[in-house]
């Protein structure tokens, strides 16, 4: 059933509210593509049912719109200069200004189905059994969270399809998974280094606590530029002075915020949080500088 007008700006402006996903004008095919099976699972009869439902009190319901609009694409290792640049820069930065008795945080702030935080679990093994220095994986701690329950209980899991193995993972890294059927399970040893938990980045970062180093790779771009800075701003204040974010490929602060600084690692752009007194400069107003449009 075609959705009309009324309902998509209905329907894309209690999205936004949910989760401050935007949806720009002329993207009904993804309303009804996205949400087709919800629909007809619901028995809707129109897509003025469809936004009654969803502006109801059933958090169930929200949760299953949440996770059908939410973009979950990801493979072990993405865009892999990224991860050659942790190895050679953030991980041994992170070793060297460690405090004694205290674990060495990290945040993925969109984990998807598991494999980017799983990803740098890995990488820091492997790091940790090259490392001169007195380090181990149970020095570090990966918080993974995502807005969508449904994938962070199956990234949980700690399964992949053969599939799903074969995008990104490099040869040497089979050794930390096991053969299940049909499926490859994640190791114990690595899996207990990483912590999943739902959030909407939307709410406080509060509870979370402090970090060392957070990877927001490949989500901003979904919000509107104030929803943005507003986050790479309350993210700043996890992080220690010098503490570093890395943002996707396709993303930018150059410009549009001066409360970190750009330190270029070949293709990688790696944002330190700047010692300055930020609460006198911001350019949060302008937004950031996405160069990729909402997915289709």
């Amino acid at each position: 059933m075609r959705v009309g007008d009324k309902e998509f700006d209905l329907i894309r402006k209690e999205i936004y509210g949910l989760c401050g996903l935007r949806i720009p004008d002329g993207k009904q095919y993804l309303i009804e593509h996205r949400f087709s099976s919800l629909f007809k699972n619901h028995e809707c009869r129109s897509w003025m049912d469809f936004y009654e439902l969803l502006c109801s009190g059933d958090i169930s319901f929200k949760d299953e719109v949440i996770s059908c609009i939410s973009t979950h694409e990801t493979s072990f290792f993405r865009d892999t200069h990224p991860f050659n640049s942790i190895r050679m820069k953030v991980l041994p930065k992170l070793v060297c200004e460690r405090r004694m008795s205290t674990k060495i945080r990290v945040w993925c702030t969109a984990a998807s189905t598991g494999q980017e935080p799983y990803s740098l679990a890995m990488l820091i093994h492997d790091f940790c059994k090259s490392s001169s220095a007195r380090i181990s994986p149970s020095d570090f701690s990966i918080l993974a969270t995502d807005i969508s329950g449904k994938v962070l209980d199956r990234a949980s899991e700690g399964i992949f399809s053969k599939l799903e193995i074969s995008r990104g993972l490099p040869a040497g890294y089979i050794k930390y998974f096991a053969k299940q059927q049909r499926n490859w399970k994640l190791n114990d040893d690595v899996r207990s280094i990483v912590t999943f938990k739902k959030l909407n980045l939307l709410n406080s970062f509060s509870s979370l606590g402090k970090f060392d180093f957070v990877m927001c790779r490949n989500v901003l771009i979904y919000f509107d530029d104030q929803t943005k800075v507003d986050i790479v701003h309350r993210i700043h204040s996890l992080l220690p002075n010098s503490g570093y974010l890395m943002l996707g490929s396709t993303e930018t602060l150059s410009g549009h915020t001066d409360w970190f600084t750009p330190e270029h690692l070949g293709p990688v752009i790696l944002y330190r949080k700047d010692k300055r007194d930020n609460s006198r400069t911001s350019s949060s107003s302008k937004g950031l500088g996405i160069k990729k449009a909402f997915p289709v």
